[in-house]
């Protein structure tokens, strides 16, 4: 384990964490474990040890907003009261300094497991489908009809603020026509039975840990009841950017083999309508919150890439 200093004000908040939650105020070893800094949020992860016992100290610098900061620090209590064993749970929190300690999760990100050179991803996709399936049948709705026409009417506001010049979105043109496509066949969708669950809200490749057969969640947004759609929409098309290998398939994201997840998902199948239409609205509006191409970092650039790529099977 190696010693990482964690910041003078995060230590001088950290004694009355620990008498928040339960736990001595010394004697603690920091390990950082995950950091993030990028234009939208900068936040550190450690593991705090004491022996063979560890916690989580997340610390969020950036931005401070600490009325953002509690809505997610509810969204995980919530998701936690509807689904124990599926999220950590709180142990104390400082407000003031964006600070929470949690309970450590054994494992790695779903994104660092299926980066590996010898990852099964059908087995993981499995482990991944079954925690899903668990999420939204602890936040079941109801069965409903699907009816895309919000997600046009928003995907048409955002197309004529493209087109006029009021927002800007790399490959603009291959943006549009794809818009248009997705616009035309929204009819083929309408009317379906779908699910409806709260489920998790931003449940992308990094906000899910495996640990073999285990899984547990992270970061939950504040969420209300929508088809199922949207939570495995927004898996699939990270997975499907940036780490499936290409595949001569169809499905709900044609060209990423999805078999694994749906061994694990069974709460509706890959032929819902939420799941085929949402996989294409999710790589519309991934590919319009990237910048200009002259800005994007290196990482943006292989997003972008791999959207750019989904768009193609799924669009003609």
């Amino acid at each position: 384990m190696t010693d990482t200093p964690i910041p003078a004000d995060l230590a001088g908040c950290w004694p009355k964490l620990a008498r928040e939650a339960g736990l001595p105020a010394a004697g603690w070893r920091f390990e950082l474990v995950s950091r993030r800094d990028d234009r939208a949020r900068a936040r550190n992860v450690w593991r705090v040890r004491d022996g063979a016992r560890s916690v989580a100290l997340k610390h969020v610098s950036r931005p401070v907003d600490p009325a953002a900061f509690l809505a997610e620090i509810e969204a995980l209590m919530q998701a936690g009261a509807r689904f124990p064993d599926g999220f950590p749970r709180i142990l104390a929190v400082d407000a003031a300094a964006q600070a929470v300690v949690i309970e450590w999760v054994e494992g790695v990100t779903l994104h660092e497991a299926l980066g590996r050179r010898a990852a099964d991803h059908a087995a993981l996709l499995a482990v991944a489908g079954a925690w899903v399936a668990r999420l939204h049948r602890a936040g079941f709705d109801e069965r409903r009809m699907f009816r895309p026409h919000h997600s046009v009417a928003h995907l048409t506001r955002l197309a004529d603020e493209a087109a006029t010049g009021r927002r800007t979105v790399p490959r603009l043109e291959a943006w549009l026509r794809a818009t248009r496509a997705l616009a035309a066949m929204s009819r083929d969708y309408e009317g379906r039975e779908t699910v409806s669950s709260e489920g998790h809200g931003d449940l992308n490749l990094r906000n899910l840990m495996v640990d073999g057969t285990a899984a547990s969640g992270l970061d939950p947004r504040p969420v209300k009841a929508v088809p199922v759609g949207h939570d495995i929409a927004r898996l699939a098309v990270h997975y499907g950017a940036l780490r499936a290998p290409d595949a001569a398939c169809e499905g709900p994201l044609p060209g990423v083999d999805l078999t694994g997840f749906f061994a694990g998902y069974d709460l509706v199948g890959p032929d819902d309508p939420s799941i085929g239409f949402l996989c294409r609205m999710r790589i519309l509006v991934d590919w319009q919150t990237l910048p200009e191409e002259r800005r994007m970092t290196l990482a943006e650039h292989r997003r972008l890439a791999g959207l750019m790529r989904l768009a193609a099977r799924a669009f003609g």
